[in-house]
C-alpha cells in the first residue's frame, strides 16, 4: 500500500487553489486552467458523485444528510451544528478526491479546487508552494454569498425547481453565517501549519487576485514553459 510520501510524489504535478466558500478561488482556478491549458479539476461538480460513493461504501452520516429537506438541513438546526457537519463531511470527501487526482493523467499540471482544508493537503504536498489557501472576510463573504444565491435562485425559477425552504432569508442567513465560520476555521490552519493563506477583502480584481496565485504557483509555472520549449 503507498504511503502518504509515496502519493505525494504522485500528485506533485496538482496545484491547490483551495480555501472556503465565496473567497473567488472558482474563477481564479478556471482562468489559470484556461491560460496554461491545464487540467481542472473543479471538486463542488463531483458532489453528489462524491456522496454516491460514500453512500454505497456505507456512509451512515451522507445518507443522512441526504434525505433531509432543505428546512431540515439550514433552518431547524443551530449553525454550530451545520458548521461542524461541514467539518466533517469536506473531511471524508477528502479520501475521495485524492482517489480522483491519482486517476487523473499525470502528463500536465493539473489545478485542484475546492474547500479543502489544510490539515488534509498537508501531508500530500511535496512543496508549500503547491497549495495557497483564499478565504474571504466576513463582510466580503456576506456580499458574495448573496450575489452567488440571487444568481442560482434567479437560475432555479426559469427551470422550475426553485426550493429554498419555508424561510429563504433565514436559510441565507445561517448558511453565510457557517461559511464565516468555515473561513476563520481554514485560516487558523493554514497558518499553524505555515502554509500560504491570503484574506479576501474585495479590495483587489478578479485579475489582480489571480494574478497574485499564479506568482505563488511561480517555481511550477517556470517548469511549465521550460517543457513547453523542449
Amino acid at each position: 500500500m503507498p504511503t502518504q510520501s509515496d502519493i505525494a510524489q504522485a500528485l506533485s504535478h496538482v496545484l491547490w487553489i483551495a480555501g472556503s466558500p465565496c473567497s473567488g478561488k472558482s474563477t481564479i482556478s478556471h482562468t489559470i486552467t484556461r491560460i496554461y491549458v491545464f487540467l481542472d479539476y473543479h471538486v463542488d461538480a463531483l458532489a453528489s458523485h462524491h456522496f454516491a460513493r460514500r453512500i454505497a461504501a456505507g456512509d451512515v452520516e451522507a445518507q443522512k444528510f441526504l434525505s433531509m429537506s432543505m428546512d431540515q438541513r439550514w433552518i431547524q438546526r443551530p449553525v454550530e451544528e451545520v458548521f461542524q457537519e461541514t467539518i466533517e463531511s469536506w473531511a471524508r470527501n477528502f479520501a475521495l478526491v485524492i482517489e480522483d487526482l491519482l486517476a487523473l493523467p499525470r502528463e500536465n499540471f493539473i489545478v485542484a479546487e475546492g474547500n479543502f482544508f489544510p490539515e488534509c493537503v498537508a501531508p500530500y504536498l511535496s512543496s508549500p508552494q503547491q497549495a495557497i489557501w483564499l478565504v474571504p472576510t466576513d463582510t466580503f463573504c456576506d456580499q458574495a454569498r448573496r450575489r452567488k444565491q440571487a444568481e442560482l435562485v434567479r437560475r432555479q425559477k426559469r427551470h422550475g425547481v426553485y426550493n429554498e425552504g419555508s424561510n429563504p432569508e433565514q436559510r441565507l442567513r445561517n448558511i453565510i453565517a457557517r461559511d464565516c465560520q468555515l473561513a476563520r476555521y481554514v485560516k487558523q490552519q493554514a497558518e499553524t501549519l505555515s502554509l500560504s493563506v491570503v484574506e479576501v477583502d474585495g479590495s483587489h480584481s478578479s485579475e489582480e487576485m489571480t494574478e497574485l496565485v499564479e506568482r505563488h504557483f511561480d517555481p511550477y509555472l517556470i517548469e511549465y514553459f521550460r517543457r513547453t520549449k523542449e
